[in-house]
């Protein structure tokens, strides 16, 4: 059989290029979020003024691993000007391109010198993404490019970028404006009538300039989007499309409002160790809670139009909450769409609780002025649970539970009263990661009541405590049940073999046989090509499948990279990669779809649209040979300074938890393919994160930081799990017992595979041999020497066979069910010599 090219010989667009490609397009135009607007949108395509970083240099998505090679990316320069825009302040644009390249190349050689006689490129490629290069302002606007822009509106795009190994700096150029960039604002705020600011940032920036620079109308949080956003862009500043995203994190009115903020990263002055003294109280739980005024609530979002929202029903069936609302379109020109938000207020008890969390969510149909729709909401009651470190139970203390309907955290009226005339536990636990560290205590000094009145014209629902189904957890890791298949390769194969599958393949000089997906992310095992055992491949993401868009296939399944992929773009590494292209050969295209970056897909609140985005990966996934996609990306928006924001979805994690659940039932539709969620957990800072320790306490642990990964788990299975670079409470996460065993598979019910993230158990960090104990079943990217002393610590009684094994399978289960045709091949061949 021919080897198959996984790819397109073709350079023309593929089907499957376009139809993901107006997805992407959709998903953005549903994501980004009208903050302001006063009256300077919808603007009709004509003359327009365009200036900002961000209005030719779009960021489209952030830097690393999670970075795509599309075919090409819509700036907000293209998509206004697709839209029918006249861009009239093309001078000043050249003249920032000038600056942009003079700069820029002027970053590149100081690069060059540091990384100067390095030869590994694996040691090349972090030491010089280490270095930030950060874009100029740009000049001054002179008068002269005002009277020649010859129109009354303006748009400013202020950027920035960031990127993996690097958090944010609370410095002028990244989270604060610059005074050129002051100063820009200020010009053009006052000479033109209408003036809109593009936030088009992966993270957090200052918006302190809103309120304090006279003139600014609109504010348009963009976020990074993809390679259709300035297209979508342009349809939404025109009114083609109506705005529906609303925001997924809180804008804060300054950092300092922050908790604990002076403390975050490379500002408390120790990298080693990064404090949660905040606890629980994270993003809006801690705004509410404090009663602090924020500048954008957590869930807010403008439209063109208005709607009116009505709880009509509010139903306690068993442990199970259900709601009716009626959402109506009460403008009269625009349709539009409207995400109805549940938050649940516990009682103050023994346990001091957040004032409001989010319960559930729907967005509505695209509604025509005047029509409406009702939407159904259903959660169970354990959402509403809280941890008692002292009992290690979750549980749900007596007293009345609010749950408010609305459309933002700031703006909700209560729908109904859960009342518990006694505590109930939903699950006994036993304490887990426990901190050694001293934390603060942290709550409001008086912990108000949850709101509850008793004038309220709305149902008062008796929770019956024998409705909620106590669980105590087992802590005997549950059995991994082999299949026949399964059972007979291991027998077969014996445990010094097994000990290879726990280590990622050969990374130089692959095995003949290996399938090799030049430009991907990984793979599993080569070592064991010779006993029938074929790999499968990995790629990252979460903005989409992160793989070299030209290879050349040189025969015999033999392929190499075509063109430097965009993240080794430096000098030197780029003179390495292209002495090692040869001559000949065909060239297979992989262009991958760039979608908008998570924190801007949860702006969507539409969980549909999520899973359609996971098949439309799952079908380039199949396309290009991969297995498994490292993706999504789940650790919390914690502090907007962090520097993989853009990657991750939320300062909730329900939400971030059902989001990453719809893209993993999307992708696994397509049997043999599936998600690995990351990063499992607390990596919410990038500065040292091989290294850091974040110490929290069990209760926010649980309540904030794995509540996502715990929806996700248990809404969707994903084939993987991804441990962090960092230590949890001073233990290695892939090196945890508690955290990949006793709560992930034990309390969670997980069964799938545990990896780890790439050279975690490098010198000095996590320990190789001690990961298949902890419940870590595979060493990424991998080395022979890892796979010799699992196997020299089995020999010598330190490690069991069992436990090999038991992760053996778990690897050897998703080699199986692969779709890529070098294993299904193997199976054919082993049915053969069975027979």
């Amino acid at each position: 059989m021919e080897e198959k090219l996984y790819g397109n010989l073709g350079e023309k667009e593929t089907e499957l290029e376009l139809a993901n490609r107006t997805l992407a397009r959709q998903a953005a135009e549903e994501s980004i979020v009208l903050l302001k607007n006063d009256g300077a949108l919808p603007i009709c395509p004509g003359k327009l003024a365009l200036y900002g970083m961000g209005a030719r240099k779009t960021v489209k998505g952030g830097l690393g691993s999670g970075s795509v090679e599309e075919r090409y990316s819509v700036t907000i320069e293209e998509g206004l000007r697709n839209a029918g825009y006249e861009i009239t302040t093309r001078a000043w644009l050249d003249d920032y391109d000038r600056e942009y390249e003079e700069t820029y190349q002027a970053y590149v050689a100081m690069v060059e010198e540091q990384i100067k006689g390095m030869t590994n490129p694996m040691e090349i490629i972090p030491k010089a993404h280490s270095y930030v290069y950060r874009y100029p302002s740009g000049r001054m606007i002179a008068d002269e490019d005002i009277e020649t822009s010859d129109t009354e509106s303006c748009v400013y795009v202020l950027m920035r970028q960031a990127g993996e190994g690097n958090d944010r700096r609370l410095e002028p150029g990244d989270y604060l404006l610059t005074d050129i960039e002051r100063d820009h604002l200020t010009k053009v705020g006052a000479a033109y009538k209408h003036t809109i600011v593009v936030i088009n940032i992966g993270g957090g920036v200052d918006m302190s300039f809103v309120e304090e620079i006279p003139g600014i109308d609109a504010v348009v949080n963009y976020v990074q989007g993809g390679e259709e956003g300035g297209n979508a862009l342009a349809n939404l500043l025109s009114g083609k499309v109506n705005f529906s995203g609303k925001l997924a994190s809180t804008v804060m009115q300054h950092y300092e409002d922050v908790p604990f903020g002076e403390g975050f990263s490379y500002m408390n002055g120790d990298l080693d160790n990064e404090y949660y003294h905040e606890g629980i109280y994270v993003g809006y739980r801690y705004y509410d809670s404090f009663q602090k005024e924020v500048r954008y609530p957590f869930g807010y979002g403008l439209s063109y139009t208005t709607f009116q929202m009505k709880c009509l029903e509010a139903a306690l069936e068993g442990d199970e909450i259900r709601l009716s609302v009626c959402v109506t379109n009460t403008g009269n020109q625009y349709a539009g769409r409207e995400v109805v938000q549940v938050y649940a207020s516990a009682p103050q008890g023994k346990l001091a609780k957040e004032y409001q969390s989010l319960a559930g969510f729907a967005k509505t149909k695209l509604l025509a002025p005047g029509e409406s729709e009702v939407v159904s909401i259903q959660f169970d009651v354990s959402r509403m649970a809280s941890y008692a470190e002292e009992t290690a139970a979750w549980i749900l203390e007596q007293g009345d539970y609010i749950i408010r309907v609305g459309n933002s955290s700031r703006n909700t009226e209560p729908a109904a009263v859960i009342r518990l005339e006694g505590d109930i536990v939903t699950q006994q636990c036993a304490n887990q990661c426990t901190p050694v560290d001293r934390l603060e205590t942290f709550a409001p000094l008086k912990a108000g009541s949850n709101g509850a009145e008793s004038s309220w014209d709305i149902p008062v629902l008796l929770l019956d405590d024998t409705a909620v189904a106590a669980q105590t957890v087992d802590y005997r890791e549950p059995e991994f049940i082999e299949t026949e298949e399964e059972k007979a390769i291991l027998d077969r194969l014996g445990p010094d073999k097994w000990a290879e599958f726990l280590r990622g393949g050969d990374l130089q000089n692959p095995p003949e046989g290996t399938l090799e997906i030049s430009g991907a992310g990984g793979k599993t095992t080569t070592a064991l090509l010779a006993d029938g055992i074929r790999n499968v491949v990995m790629s990252d993401g979460p903005a989409g499948i992160n793989i070299a868009n030209k290879v050349k296939y040189m025969g015999g399944g033999k392929f190499a990279v075509a063109v430097i992929p965009e993240r080794y773009n430096w000098g030197m590494m780029k003179a390495y990669a292209a002495r090692m292209i040869p001559a000949g050969g065909k060239i297979v295209y992989r262009y991958a779809t760039a979608w908008p970056v998570e924190m801007l897909l949860a702006q969507s609140w539409n969980l549909e649209l999520l899973e359609e985005i996971g098949k439309g990966t799952a079908k380039e996934m199949e396309a290009f040979g991969i297995t498994l996609w490292l993706a999504p990306g789940m650790n919390i928006h914690r502090n907007p300074l962090g520097g993989r924001n853009f990657e991750y979805y939320s300062e909730d994690p329900l939400l971030s938890g059902l989001c990453a659940a719809a893209v993993t039932r999307g992708v696994q539709s397509t049997e043999g393919l599936g998600t690995v969620i990351k990063h499992f957990a607390c990596n919410d800072a990038e500065d040292n994160r091989n290294h850091s320790s974040s110490n929290v306490s069990e209760r926010a642990l649980r309540e904030i930081h794995l509540r996502g990964f715990e929806y996700a788990v248990k809404e969707s299975q994903p084939h993987g799990v991804m441990s962090s670079y960092n230590m949890i409470n001073h233990v290695y996460t892939p090196n945890s017992h508690d955290l990949l065993t006793n709560i992930l598979r034990c309390e969670w019910g997980y069964q799938g595979l545990v990896m780890t993230d790439w050279g975690s158990c490098n010198a000095s960090a996590a320990d190789a041999v001690q990961c298949a104990p902890a419940g870590n079943d595979l060493v990424m990217p991998g080395a022979a020497e890892e796979a010799e002393e699992i196997r020299n610590a089995m020999h010598e009684g330190k490690i069991s066979e069992t436990c090999v094994r038991k992760s053996a399978a778990r690897v050897l289960r998703i080699m199986l069910k692969a779709r890529t045709e070098s294993v299904q091949q193997d199976r054919n061949k082993r049915s053969g010599d069975n027979a």
